[in-house]
Order: structure tokens, then C-alpha cells, then sequence
């Protein structure tokens, strides 16, 4: 589990506390607490094994015992003004829920982020197109059940443990495809701005699969299209935006599977680079794609009638 900013902030001003202390003890000889080392001394090696502890307790996610020692080092830190700030900072940073969810190794933040992953692209879907997709998989797609935005269909009851599979799409998917997007990313409708991609359309996707200036994989669970991803080649970078899961087969680790698919596709091809965008505000799509390895690489402000927002870049380097 990725360590929340309490935690890291927690850590940092315990490394910061020990390297004050180790200069604390190097300038005692010329202060005159020296001269009353038999009154500080203890004091000074209390406060030095309780931080030491703290930080391990921390990495060890031990709960109580990290406040014992984080309580005890406030309570020795009163021969130093800076330090005894710095351990003030450390106790009020355990009101924060990350800092209490991280210590009782709370995963829901994870499973949130693989849940919300479709919303992996934001305005990167008009970006040009550099390279071709791969010659359609020879499965055909009137083997599998399609979804329908015209009126409920009833879902099949899944297995305990069902058959997952993602395959390359054709031009003949794209009302899966779009049909996958629009129940996927209609919890959107009322963000600020609304997601674009609510704003595509069937033909679209159809025109751009069959001219191929973008391609696209969806995943079945036991032959019911659950997700999709959609993508293009520019250089020697694979771009992968529109990541949709429906809700009702959501936590299940197929964002991940789709990603992790992009990223085999892109190795085959010989390409370098994953990149996709994620909306700032969305945290958990930020912390799954950290979780697999990719990074902050720009940011950039989008400003829509609808409203505006900060969206990130992310990279991952296939080491191909």
C-alpha cells in the first residue's frame, strides 16, 4: 500500500528531528548545558531512542505503539523548542483518516482507485495518431452478448471464479465500445467540468477503428464485454485514454488487466513508452497508475465553457 502525504510528511520531520539531534550533540561542548549533562543526558538518549522507534513503528505500521513513541518524544522534546514543534506537528498529524486508514492497513483506497480507473483520459482523446493497429482478432464479436444503451438487458449471473479475457477490437465493436463508455463514465455527467466523453459518439469510434487513427481492447468476464480501453501508437509512445469498467463488474482488477494488456501490446510493438492523463481531482486513478509503475510527468490547465480542470501526464517506461 502506497504511504498517503501524512505518512511521508510524518517520516520527514522525524529524519529531520534525528539530524537536528545528531547537531545537538556535536555543539553541546560549546553551550552550557553541558555543564548539566547529568540532568539532560537522560533526557537527550530518551528522545533519541523514541524517535528511532517511531520511525520504525511507522514503516511497520504498529498503530499504537507508534503514538506511544511519537507521545513519549513530545514529552522529552522540551530541551528544544524546534524539536518539541516538530513532534507537536507529528501528533496532529495522526487526526488525519489517511494517516489512521494507513496504520490499520486499510486497502479501500486501493480498491477505489481500480474501480474509478475509467476515467484515465481526459482531453488527450483528439490527439493525433501516428502509427496503425494490429490486424483484428480473428474472434467474432456476434459470438459475444453486446450492451445496449436502448434499454436494460438482463445480466448473466457470473461465476465464483469466471473466465477473463481481453481481446484486440474491430470496427464491428464500436457500440461495445461506446455502449462500455458511456455506462462507465455517466457518474461523470455531473462533475465540473463533465467528462468529454460523454460527449463522443457511436460513429466516432467507428470511423476512427476503421481508418485506424485509434484501437481499442476489450475484457470479457465468461464472454460478457465488462471493459474496455481505448488507445493509439504516436512515435515510439502507446496512449491509452477512456479506460471504462462497468460498475456492476467493478473490483475485480480489470482496469488493471487492461492496463497491464496496453502495456504487452506496446512491448510487441517495440514501443518504449505508456503514456495516459488523469484528471487531478481524481485521486484514486492517480494512486493506481503510481501503483504500477508510472509518473508524473507534466501538468496542464484545461479550460472548458462547463468549467476547468488540471490534468496530469503520466508515463511508465517499458524498458523495451
Amino acid at each position: 500500500m502506497t504511504k498517503p502525504t501524512s505518512i511521508r510528511i510524518m517520516l520527514y520531520v522525524s529524519y529531520f528531528k534525528l539530524a537536528l539531534f545528531l547537531v545537538m550533540l556535536v555543539s553541546l561542548k560549546y553551550s552550557e548545558i553541558s555543564e548539566h549533562m547529568s540532568f539532560y543526558g537522560p533526557f537527550f538518549l530518551l528522545s533519541l531512542l523514541s524517535m528511532v522507534y517511531f520511525i520504525v513503528t511507522i514503516n511497520k505500521r504498529k498503530y499504537l505503539l507508534s503514538i506511544v513513541f511519537a507521545f513519549l518524544n513530545f514529552l522529552v522534546a522540551f530541551v528544544n523548542p524546534i524539536q518539541q514543534i516538530a513532534s507537536l506537528v507529528i501528533m496532529l498529524l495522526y487526526v488525519l483518516k489517511s494517516t489512521r486508514d494507513y496504520m490499520r492497513g486499510d486497502t479501500r483506497i486501493t480498491a477505489a482507485s481500480e474501480e474509478q480507473a475509467e476515467e484515465s483520459d481526459e482531453s488527450g482523446e483528439n490527439a493525433d495518431s501516428e502509427g496503425g493497429a494490429d490486424s483484428a482478432d480473428e474472434a467474432s464479436e456476434g459470438d459475444k452478448p453486446a450492451l445496449s444503451l436502448d434499454k436494460p438487458q438482463a445480466q448473466p449471473k457470473l461465476r465464483k471464479d469466471p473466465e477473463v479475457t481481453v481481446r484486440e477490437a474491430t470496427a464491428e465493436d464500436a457500440n461495445t465500445i461506446y455502449s462500455l463508455m458511456m455506462i462507465a463514465f455517466e457518474e461523470y455527467r455531473t462533475a465540473i467540468p463533465p467528462s468529454s466523453a460523454l460527449d463522443e459518439t457511436e460513429e466516432g469510434i467507428a470511423q476512427g477503428l476503421q481508418d485506424g487513427t485509434e484501437s481499442a481492447a476489450i475484457l470479457f468476464e465468461d464472454d460478457m464485454a465488462s471493459a474496455m480501453v481505448r488507445f493509439k501508437i504516436e512515435g515510439d509512445t502507446i496512449h491509452f485514454y477512456r479506460l471504462s469498467v462497468v460498475p456492476n463488474r467493478r473490483r475485480r482488477g480489470h482496469a488493471r488487466k487492461l492496463v497491464q494488456w496496453i502495456e504487452r501490446h506496446a512491448i510487441a510493438k517495440g514501443l518504449n513508452v505508456s503514456r495516459c492523463k488523469v484528471r487531478q481531482s481524481v485521486q484514486n486513478n492517480l494512486v493506481l497508475y503510481q501503483n504500477m509503475g508510472y509518473e508524473i510527468v507534466d501538468q496542464e490547465l484545461i479550460v472548458r465553457p462547463e468549467g476547468t480542470l488540471k490534468a496530469l501526464t503520466l508515463e511508465k517506461k517499458l524498458g523495451v
